[in-house]
């Protein structure tokens, strides 16, 4: 399901996931992860919630990644839909949150064509 009309809302449409920001993992042990999909990786511990640590500099670095500060996103026509994908993604095939995994990409722009040409057939 896709709304072609109306989508995300634009902070969404910029960052796509709330990765490290409005979205964080926490363990059962109390670490803070900026998504489920880093937990485990100690270079993406952002905190914990037992000592009330935040690794401020890391939350701004997820809210910095967003499709202008990616070079492969800023004049792709599928931008505002994806986002710059999923930055854990991003970071485990592209080794960046800032370069984008090209099959996700690729997945995403079909699928937009796809809804684009059901949503043209209707009309």
């Amino acid at each position: 399901m896709i709304d072609l009309n109306q989508g995300p809302c634009a902070i969404r449409r910029l960052r796509g996931c709330s990765c490290g920001n409005e979205y964080v993992a926490v363990t059962p042990s109390g670490d803070i992860y900026p998504c489920h999909q880093f937990v485990g990786q100690e270079e993406w511990k952002m905190g914990s919630v037992l000592d009330g640590s935040l690794n401020l500099e890391m939350k701004d670095r997820f809210a910095l990644a967003n499709v202008y500060s990616k070079p492969e996103c800023r004049n792709c026509w599928a931008k505002f839909y994806c986002s710059g994908g999923c930055n854990a993604n991003n970071w485990q095939y592209g080794g960046s949150v800032r370069k984008p995994h090209k099959i996700s990409c690729e997945l995403e722009k079909k699928r937009l064509e796809c809804a684009i040409m059901i949503q043209a057939a209707l009309a």
